[in-house]
């Protein structure tokens, strides 16, 4: 009877540093194949009660809730809204230097698909006071506008936010929101001209604070947006709303 030896199976020996170098192959394969599921979550809580209907609602909720130091440094911010324009959430996109920040169009868009908005404000802020939008916001505007569209998104509104006003685009008609060939709103010409008509009656002796702000365009352009507000928040007048910010205006 022979009797059968067993062999014995050679062994694989790694030092610390061979191992290591295994272990991060392992890894970066496991990488490469693995699909990770994204995930989009809903973060803290800022309450608003019924619907956005003018960009006044926007701007109280924006300052109110989310631009705390808004002299400091710009944010950017994104509104998702449902089909009864109601706020499914906002998005703290992000926050920059003391005249820029960055923005990831292709992010913007996403975070609409994922939370089945209907339609999106954006909004960031002008730490400088200014209200005017420069031709990079412009700019962007568009690159959003047309990215949403192709997933049948609307973007409603871009507004730039400073501690002391704010400026809509929808407002204002901008081409860069509404499209090149869109028609300025009847509507909001014979509004902007009753306000021209009135704030050209305001002098240093009947009201001195506007008076004094309506000497540059910018400051012309912040009491015309005041004005707006007003009109389309109380129902009332320009010639009713201007002595009124005068005494707002008076107790600052």
């Amino acid at each position: 009877m022979n009797y059968k030896q067993p062999r014995i199976q050679p062994q694989m020996v790694f030092d610390k540093s061979s191992f290591s170098d295994l272990e991060t192959q392992i890894n970066e394969l496991d990488a490469e194949f693995k699909i990770r599921e994204i995930e989009v979550t809903f973060d803290k809580e800022a309450y608003f009660f019924g619907q956005v209907t003018s960009s006044n609602d926007v701007y109280n909720f924006l300052k109110s809730q989310i631009l705390k130091g808004i002299e400091i440094q710009e944010h950017f911010i994104a509104l998702y809204l449902n089909q009864a324009n109601k706020i499914i959430g906002y998005y703290h996109h992000s926050m920059g230097t003391i005249n820029a920040t960055m923005v990831d169009t292709e992010i913007v868009a996403a975070v609409a698909l994922k939370t089945l908005a209907k339609s999106v404000i954006i909004s960031h802020n002008h730490p400088s006071g200014n209200l005017q939008p420069s031709e990079a916001d412009r700019q962007l505007t568009r690159r959003i506008k047309d990215s949403l569209k192709l997933f049948d998104v609307s973007l409603l509104d871009h507004i730039i936010v400073t501690k002391n006003g704010y400026y809509s685009f929808a407002e204002r008609g901008e081409t860069s929101l509404k499209g090149a060939g869109s028609k300025p709103n009847p509507m909001e010409l014979k509004l902007r001209e009753e306000i021209l008509k009135q704030l050209k009656k305001v002098t240093l002796a009947n009201a001195p604070n506007l008076f004094e702000m309506m000497q540059s365009p910018q400051g012309y352009e912040q009491v015309e947006q005041m004005v707006i507000r007003k009109v389309l928040h109380d129902q009332m007048v320009p010639a009713a709303v201007i002595p009124m910010i005068e005494s707002e205006l008076e107790m600052i």
